[in-house]
Parts: C-alpha cells; sequence; structure tokens
C-alpha cells in the first residue's frame, strides 16, 4: 500500500473514530458514577426511591446528542428493592423522554430478560465497556441501533450497567466524516464482524463479514493491507483495502 498515496494510516483513522465515540462513554461513565452515588452504604434498602438524580440526569443527557436514542441503568439481579429485574431507561420519542417500560416477568411469554442480553451479559462477565450491534431494538424503541454499556461496581460488588441506544444512522454519519479522510477504501467492524461503518458502497452497514480483517500481505483487489483494533475498547477494528475498480463498484 503506498502510504502517501492512501493518506492517513489506520491507526490515526482508528484514533480519529474512537475520539468521535469517546463522549458516548463519557456520558456513560456519568451515569455510573450517579448510579454509586446512590446506593446506601452497604447496598441495604436500595430502592427506586433512591435514584430520582439518576433518572434525571438520563433525561438530561438524552437532550445532549442526537445520536442517543435511549439511555438507562440496568440494574444486577437483587440491586433495587431486591428485584431480580430492574431498569431505569429514557428514551426520546419526538421532542420528549419517555420511561421505557418493559416486561420482566419471567414466566410470561413476552419477558425481556436483559440478563441474557449480548450488551449485558460480557459487561457483567469482563467488567468492561461493550458495543452491541447494529440490530433493530424490537423491544424496545424498534429503531436500527447499536447499544454500549459499561459495567458499574462498588467496593468489588457488581450493581448493573450503564447504557445507551445509539442510531446507527447517525452513528454511521459520523464515521464516515471520519473515513473520508482517506482515499483507500476503510471499513469499521465490530467484534461479531458485523460492518458498522464504511466509505464505500463495497460494505454494507450491519453485513456480516466471512472473517475478522487481517492484513492479507499483498495488495489487490479485496485484501485488506492495514487492519488496526480502535482505542475505544470494545473490539471494533478499522481496516483498509485498495479501492475497487470503478467497474468494480
Amino acid at each position: 500500500m503506498n502510504a502517501k498515496r492512501l493518506g492517513p494510516d489506520a491507526g490515526a483513522l482508528a484514533r480519529a473514530a474512537s475520539d468521535a465515540l469517546e463522549p458516548v462513554f463519557a456520558r456513560l461513565a456519568r451515569i455510573a458514577e450517579a448510579v454509586a452515588e446512590s446506593r446506601p452504604p452497604g447496598g441495604d434498602g436500595w430502592s427506586e426511591a433512591h435514584l430520582g438524580d439518576v433518572q434525571n440526569l438520563l433525561i438530561e443527557l438524552l437532550a445532549e446528542d442526537g445520536l442517543a436514542v435511549g439511555f438507562g441503568f440496568a440494574a444486577a439481579p437483587g440491586q433495587i428493592d431486591g428485584e431480580d429485574r430492574y431498569m431505569a431507561w429514557w428514551q426520546r420519542q419526538g421532542d420528549r423522554a419517555v420511561r421505557l417500560r418493559l416486561n420482566f416477568d419471567p414466566d410470561s411469554i413476552d419477558v425481556y430478560d436483559y440478563l441474557q442480553m449480548e450488551w449485558f451479559k460480557p459487561a457483567r462477565q469482563s467488567r468492561s465497556r461493550v458495543a452491541y450491534g447494529p440490530y433493530v431494538d424490537y423491544s424496545g424503541s424498534e429503531l436500527y441501533v447499536v447499544t454500549a454499556a459499561v459495567p458499574i461496581t462498588v467496593d468489588g460488588v457488581f450493581l448493573g450497567v450503564s447504557g445507551v441506544d445509539l442510531s446507527v444512522g447517525e452513528l454511521e454519519r459520523r464515521l464516515i466524516g471520519v473515513l473520508r479522510g482517506t482515499p483507500a477504501d476503510a471499513v469499521i467492524v465490530n467484534a461479531e464482524r458485523r460492518v458498522i461503518a464504511a466509505n464505500t458502497p463495497r460494505w454494507v452497514i450491519g453485513a456480516l463479514l466471512p472473517h475478522m480483517p487481517t492484513p492479507s500481505g499483498t495488495a489487490g483487489r479485496g485484501a485488506f493491507v492495514d487492519v488496526v483494533e480502535l482505542p475505544l475498547s470494545t473490539g471494533w477494528v478499522l481496516a483498509l483495502a485498495e479501492p475497487e475498480a470503478p467497474e468494480n463498484r
């Protein structure tokens, strides 16, 4: 690959893409801090009544950035009012913020068991950032979203996660703004090999690649010549390829 001809290297683009999304995780950190501060010493008697400031913060953050269509806190079992499931999640509907109400009854046919969701389980197990999707959120916003989450812990106790649903359309727009900085064909892929954004129609948003991008070592049609993980700590990677010939586009 001719680095001069193709512009910024993958590392620089990956850092720029991460910088575009770090404000999302800064907001999730604010929610996590507010949740932790709401918890009584020792966690005894922690109830929804303690979460007034958290609820207000969720609504406030929702109004700050059109990238987010929902912000929330999903609790670990037994943390809030002793319930196995508890969620405080607010969504944008038009110019209003509306609280999301879901069915957590395990005996119900339409139960929403977020404990098994791919944005909750990895955060609980690894105690690290998660960004899952794109997927259609049929149970919540009914939109095409990426859900990002960060674990909340106090004194080693896992309390749950702070989370956000991101509009895939707006996410793609912002990342394409970064990827346009290179004349190479560039794509960002999540940890499940799904395309998040690309500066060329050769990769369709949400499509599942047959394998994670890896540098081929040789240039050629369809070959990735530079692959870098985003510093975002979500397992996303950015890959560059030689531009396709016009007849292949």
